[in-house]
């Protein structure tokens, strides 16, 4: 019985001893968290859409000159669609041309009386945000049969009767015509951000083949269109255009240099080089208010 008892104690000793020493090299007992999910930042930006630019309207209005007829210059192209072009490269808008311009030996008179009663005109107008005018060439008192210099001699003016004061007052007699078709066209924008833009006007009767000039005919001219010119560019600017001065390009500082290469063969509408210069002047005035 005691040794029976011995043994079982012997073996209850072992079993308690290999049990202490498992339980001793064991790690303690943690208690395990259960794995979370880590959410990983995702970026909430998606693709910048760039909008793309508004199509603008550009309606020009005149005589000829802006008309760009193929008749009168072929191959060329006209300084109102190199002006679109230019507003393009400038901008990215891209721009819609509507050329109303006339090659009917239009007058400002004319223009006053489409303005009053052209519906689509005055619409065109009325959406277009950029305008250009270009009315400037068949009223100088040379062209005219009621200027205050020679009277009807507008075939064969009479050079002599020519002088500044008259050449002043001829001119004088126009602005209030001019003043009404540019404030007209400003007020059918009613407001909104638009450019307006004119031309004034070259000498295309100096360096005319087979029309040469005597020097009083040639002092005549100047002294008509640098009357003309500054009661245009007056008129545009009081009344919210802006004006495009080509004479200088076309006729030197002094107004005496023949228009040459600018004019096309019929020597009165721009030549293709003349088309670029114009439109090159109109660039460089920039494109406020519709750019920088």
């Amino acid at each position: 019985m005691n040794g029976m008892n011995k043994s079982v104690r012997l073996v209850s000793f072992v079993c308690s001893l290999v049990m202490f020493s498992l339980n001793g090299c064991a790690p303690a007992s943690t208690a395990v968290q259960p794995a979370t999910e880590t959410a990983i930042p995702t970026s909430t930006a998606t693709e910048t859409s760039i909008p793309t630019p508004t199509t603008w309207s550009l309606v020009a209005v005149g005589d000829s000159i802006p008309f760009n007829s193929r008749n009168d210059c072929p191959g060329c192209t006209g300084f109102v669609d190199r002006y679109a072009e230019a507003i393009t490269a400038a901008t990215g808008h891209a721009v819609t041309v509507k050329n109303l311009s006339q090659h009917n030996s239009l007058q400002i008179d004319g223009l006053l009386q489409e303005l009053a009663t052209d519906t689509l005109r005055r619409e065109a107008l009325a959406n277009a945000d950029i305008i250009i005018v270009g009315i400037a060439h068949n009223d100088a008192a040379m062209n005219s049969n009621d200027d205050l210099c020679d009277g009807p001699n507008s075939d064969n003016p009479d050079w002599s009767k020519y002088n500044a004061e008259c050449a002043v007052a001829s001119a004088e007699l126009f602005r209030p015509k001019f003043e009404s078709v540019f404030s007209q066209i400003v007020a059918l924008r009613e407001g909104k951000p638009t450019i307006f833009r004119t031309i004034n006007r070259y000498n295309d009767w100096n360096g005319w083949p087979g029309h040469d000039l005597s020097p009083e005919g040639l002092e005549a001219t100047r002294l008509v269109i640098d009357a003309w010119n500054e009661m245009i560019c007056k008129a545009a600017q009081k009344n919210g255009f802006v004006c495009a001065d080509i004479y200088p390009a076309f006729n030197g500082t002094d107004g005496l240099k023949p228009s040459g290469d600018l004019v096309a063969a019929d020597y009165t509408h721009p030549s293709d080089k003349g088309n670029e210069v114009i439109a090159d002047i109109l660039i460089d005035l920039g494109f406020a208010p519709l750019a920088p």
